[in-house]
């Protein structure tokens, strides 16, 4: 399947496809893919006049063929789809939907919290957890290399945003920016993690070098703070580069649909969403490892990592 989806591929889509692979290019969007199911029929765009539950929605076959084809593309960038064993109950499929409230129309029994289950808007971020993003640390797998996002529902098109963080590092001297790759920072708990599990962290970086050379960031507004020990410069630093992301001209917005795939380098980009106005808005979600990158499996088939 992967082989015949290559091959149907023109030069120059190999080569964004070979830019991405290599780390260049912080984020890809693939446009027009008129993505079938096993029958041949299309995606039903049809939409309800509410959302139906997450159970109804983890089962739904047009948001499993949506999830299919996101599985194919990151095997094409070579990479393997996975779930943490900490979050999403160790599904490796994630619906993004707005299920717990706080979007513009309210919902029964609202009990918005800061994850993507609610319709909070999400301020910058990387994808947790925020061990590490490079390799194996203090028994923490690291963050994604990738998340790959589709919409099997968007009817007032609501932008996912996104940041690539050179054009945050850019702004920042070399002494600003090696300030962030010292471990003077600490991190709350995600609100996405199951039940009792996962956890904040103190004195880690939010820069990271891995042993390739490249630079790689673990960032998320809502959760990050400088160490009370922390130098004035550091903290300094850390307050500009904050200034910087919340900068509106640096952001770039894609709408997604069922033919519309993002396909975000988790290291090289932030992204974020204003808040829901539309609780139909449903989003399908994987995360992928680049091939050589050292993480504790617990299962392999279907993919369970250590977070």
């Amino acid at each position: 399947m992967c082989n015949k989806a290559i091959a149907k591929l023109n030069s120059y889509e190999k080569s964004i496809i070979e830019k991405y692979i290599r780390r260049e290019i912080p984020y890809l969007v693939l446009e027009g893919l008129n993505i079938k199911k096993l029958d041949r029929s299309k995606i039903d765009i049809t939409q309800s006049t509410q959302l139906p539950s997450l159970e109804l929605l983890e089962t739904d076959i047009d948001i499993l063929t949506l999830a299919s084809s996101e599985q194919i593309i990151l095997a094409i960038l070579e990479e393997d789809a996975f779930a943490f064993d900490i979050d999403n109950l160790g599904k490796i499929v994630r619906v993004v939907a707005n299920l717990k409230g706080g979007g513009v129309t309210k919902i029964e029994n609202e009990n918005p919290d800061k994850s993507s289950h609610s319709g909070i808007a999400l301020t910058a971020h990387t994808e947790a957890p925020y061990h590490t993003v490079t390799k194996v640390v203090n028994n923490h797998s690291p963050a994604p290399s990738s998340l790959i996002l589709t919409a099997r529902w968007n009817p007032l098109n609501e932008p996912t945003s996104l940041i690539p963080i050179s054009r945050i590092l850019s702004q920042l001297t070399l002494e600003e920016t090696m300030a962030l790759t010292t471990e003077s920072f600490n991190f709350t708990r995600s609100e996405t993690f199951n039940e009792g599990q996962g956890s904040g962290g103190e004195n880690v970086s939010i820069l990271e070098v891995d042993k390739h050379g490249y630079i790689a960031m673990k960032y998320n507004s809502y959760r990050f703070t400088p160490n009370e020990n922390a130098s004035l410069k550091i903290k300094n630093a850390f307050y500009k580069f904050e200034s910087i992301v919340r900068q509106a001209h640096i952001v770039d917005s894609i709408n997604l649909n069922p033919n519309t795939v993002l396909i975000i380098n988790n290291s090289l980009c932030l992204h974020c969403r204003d808040i829901i106005k539309d609780n139909r808005r449903t989003l399908v979600r994987l995360l992928g490892y680049r091939k050589n990158l050292d993480y504790i499996v617990l299962q392999k088939n279907p993919l369970i990592v250590k977070g």
